[in-house]
């Protein structure tokens, strides 16, 4: 491990701490570890400063039954493609680059099925990159996933096309466009 990322026991209690209860105070981390409130400051700020510590607001999809999450794999000779597809796209939670025969893995979430499906018909089906997908759905979790959604992205949401009024999309095909016809007849 380089230097720069180096945790002490007590940087790792204190990120267990946080882990077991994100609003947990400096003074209780304090207090629990023994050492004073500024000492348990420094050592978050410095954390956070080197990212080794972050802070993401997202949706306990354990809490919210009515949200559809799926799971995505697909094999893809364009990996870098598929991520920046999945960056506009505010129906992806996210993707993962991974090794093996499935080389993509991407989360996605929306109230509606029939909206993640327009969405794989229009951006990852039709692209012949794209070799292999399979798809399921989430139905249990051992333990509670948080993940950012874009909370807006159903009110955006055409029944027919999901991509027709959003905006990130027409950004994504605003930018299809200024490519090359090279590149685009490899979509």
């Amino acid at each position: 491990m380089k230097k720069n990322f180096y945790l002490d026991a007590t940087d790792k209690a204190i990120i267990n701490q946080l882990q077991l209860d994100p609003s947990i105070t400096h003074s209780k981390i304090a207090n629990i570890l023994g050492l004073s409130q500024p000492a348990i400051g420094a050592r978050i700020k410095k954390l956070t400063e080197k990212g080794l510590i972050a802070t993401q607001i997202g949706v306990n999809f354990q809490k919210i039954p009515e949200l559809n999450l799926l799971r995505v794999n697909m094999k893809t000779s364009r990996t870098n493609d598929v991520m920046e597809l999945c960056e506009y796209c505010p129906f992806v939670i996210n993707a993962i680059k991974s090794t093996g025969d499935y080389n993509m893995t991407i989360f996605m979430a929306s109230r509606n099925l029939k909206h993640l499906d327009a969405v794989m018909d229009r951006h990852f089906r039709n692209k012949p990159y794209v070799s292999k997908i399979q798809m399921d759905l989430v139905t249990s979790m051992a333990k509670p996933i948080i993940f950012p959604l874009n909370m807006t992205m159903e009110s955006m949401v055409d029944t027919d096309d999901p991509c027709k009024f959003n905006p990130l999309c027409a950004a994504d095909r605003e930018k299809a466009n200024k490519r090359s016809p090279e590149e685009l007849n490899l979509e």
